[in-house]
């Protein structure tokens, strides 16, 4: 269907990524085993092979990190978006033991991040706040509207793989669809220079 390739080089971090439609696997070094792991999920439910390679500052920290790969991230998913007939809307409900998150997703050019704790914890924690800021990303630079509610709550590694699984699941079903849903605004004309 596609192959998409970025380079995004900053003094904070070097990513090379590509992105295409297949459900091979994908791989993926950040420096950071933990979202090697996340974004092996997210590309294992959402059937985009990705591969990725950052060398980041994560000596100093992992924010640049996680927020210059989301950026790279949503630069691919615009690709896809804008070049290929996605179904707009999707939705995925995923357990994980006692976790439980719901991802709902709209491909509308608008970009936002909804971001629920329906528990009755406080959530805040370095590893989410992280996953936030890589999120946040994403949404910005492909210009999708992503809301995560964090339905149930038993660790934050099931809420940070359930949040990965959602979003790869959605993306799975508006790739899969067919986009036979005609928009009340018609289709908008676009030029791309």
């Amino acid at each position: 269907m596609y192959n998409y390739t970025i380079r995004r080089t900053t003094l904070e971090t070097d990513i090379v990524g590509s992105i295409c439609h297949s459900n091979n696997i994908g791989v993926i070094k950040t420096g950071i085993p933990f979202l090697n792991h996340i974004l092996s999920q997210w590309s294992t439910y959402s059937e985009l092979c990705l591969k990725l390679h950052c060398n980041g500052d994560i000596t100093t920290d992992y924010h640049h990190t996680f927020e210059d790969i989301g950026i790279v991230l949503g630069m691919l998913m615009h690709n896809i978006i804008i070049k290929n007939n996605l179904f707009r809307y999707s939705y995925a409900i995923v357990p994980m033991d006692g976790t439980l998150v719901r991802c709902c997703i709209d491909l509308s050019g608008r970009p936002g991040l909804y971001w629920t704790n329906n528990t009755r914890r406080n959530l805040f924690n370095p590893t989410l706040e992280l996953i936030y800021a890589l999120l946040n990303s994403l949404v910005l630079n492909s210009r999708i509207n992503i809301h995560i509610d964090i339905i149930k709550f038993d660790s934050m590694h099931h809420v940070a793989e359930a949040i990965f699984k959602s979003f790869g699941v959605c993306l799975f079903h508006s790739i899969n669809s067919i986009q036979n849903m005609n928009s009340t605004k018609g289709c908008p004309i676009i030029y791309w220079n």
